[in-house]
């Protein structure tokens, strides 16, 4: 009787250099083709090759592939180097080789360890889930020692991301660090700038949709011609993910992530002051200062002055001489006022003061005919408003 074959192979990035097609998966087909020679028994319907892919979860293509085959009566046997190809997940590689590939009429020959668990035998020997919770523990053992080695490489300041931020591009000698991209470092200043002059998100991505500018995903598609979801169209998340983006600033922020465990791909978010901080890592695209006022905009960013969301001209500049709490501007039927925002939660008195009276005591101080955001990003750092109604300005 002749047997159709399933050859699985499988090996994780961590074990790996990465090859095309790594040593280890051509010796497992030496291994598995040498096999098929002595037993004629076999017929080889197909390989199924997860190179780079994870042994503790099963959502692999080629493993997929090969489930789907085995639902459609193509494979009777499944043929691995040894259980650890299979998986390391001690639980699921153990209910596929005891419960689920013999309830499917499938059996499982292990070469390099002589074993075969037949289809008819569902629970097999002792051997499975004594192998299975030793392959697990070794996964656990790799994917504590590659999280270590990667903390240990951020701490040094080494970039261990597969891509540099947009806007920057890996320096060629040194992969762990960057270089500023020129041909699009000047899109993130102009975003920069857009939102000090007082233009909002959404007014950003227009003006970059208008002016045909590849969106980040476009320009890594074509530069790199990764397989990857590409967004054609600017929207107010883009930018503002590049406004929020203090890698700009010259210093790397890493470890903002990280796996729940070794078994899923899950990520959760880490504590901000637990963040792996290198600073002067690169060159900067937008100085700290700039940053930093922009990022004051975008808290404040529910100050308008109209329907069509331009920000107000002050906000991201005013500030309460006592607490030096932000001021917000509250609009009333007739007038509108700037309040000291901690006076909301009790924290502080209100220091209100009318719009148009600030304006007009900023003018004349200022010696202008009109507030602009430009104007006050380069001499003022800023406008506090006393407890008598007067203001003070903080000079650049």
């Amino acid at each position: 009787m002749t047997y159709k074959v399933a050859a699985y192979l499988r090996l994780s990035k961590e074990e790996y250099s990465n090859e095309k097609e790594s040593n280890s998966i051509t010796n497992q087909k030496i291994i598995i083709d040498n096999y098929l020679k002595e037993h004629k028994e076999y017929k080889l319907i197909d390989y199924y090759i997860d190179d780079g892919c994870s042994g503790t979860n099963f959502d692999r293509p080629e493993f997929q592939r090969m489930l789907e085959d085995i639902k459609n009566k193509k494979i009777d046997v499944i043929i691995i180097k040894d259980l650890s190809r299979l998986g390391r997940n001690y639980i699921e590689t153990g209910n596929f080789v005891e419960v689920v590939f013999p309830a499917m009429g499938v059996s499982v020959i292990s070469v390099d360890e002589n074993y075969e668990m037949d289809s008819l035998d569902y629970y097999g020997s002792d051997y499975v889930p004594l192998k299975n919770l030793f392959n697990d523990m070794y996964a656990k053992d790799i994917s504590k020692k590659v999280r270590s080695s990667l903390i240990v490489k951020k701490h040094n300041g080494e970039f261990v991301g597969k891509l540099a931020p947009y806007g920057y591009i890996k320096d060629p000698k040194d992969k762990h660090k960057f270089l500023i991209d020129k041909n699009v470092s000047h899109i993130i200043r102009k975003i920069f700038d857009m939102i000090l002059d007082g233009k909002s998100r959404r007014e950003v991505a227009d003006f970059l949709n208008d002016n045909d500018i590849l969106t980040p995903s476009e320009y890594l598609k074509i530069n790199t011609n990764k397989d990857i979801t590409v967004m054609k169209k600017w929207n107010s998340e883009m930018v503002n993910s590049i406004l929020r983006n203090e890698n700009y600033t010259g210093t790397l922020f890493q470890g903002k992530k990280r796996k729940l465990n070794y078994r899923v791909d899950k990520k959760i978010n880490i504590d901000k002051e637990n963040w792996i901080v290198t600073e002067n890592h690169h060159e900067t695209i937008i100085s700290k200062e700039k940053f930093d006022k922009v990022q004051d905009i975008l808290n404040n960013c529910a100050v308008r002055t109209n329907r069509k969301g331009n920000l107000d001209p002050l906000s991201g500049f005013l500030k309460c001489s006592d607490c030096k709490g932000q001021m917000h501007l509250k609009k009333g039927k007739n007038k509108s006022y700037y309040y000291c925002t901690n006076y909301f939660n009790k924290k502080c008195t209100s220091h209100s003061i009318e719009k148009t009276k600030l304006e007009g005591m900023i003018l004349e101080k200022l010696k202008l005919n009109q507030i602009t955001r430009s104007y006050l990003y380069e001499r003022v750092k800023t406008i506090y408003i006393n407890d008598d109604k007067t203001i003070s300005i903080d000079y650049k």
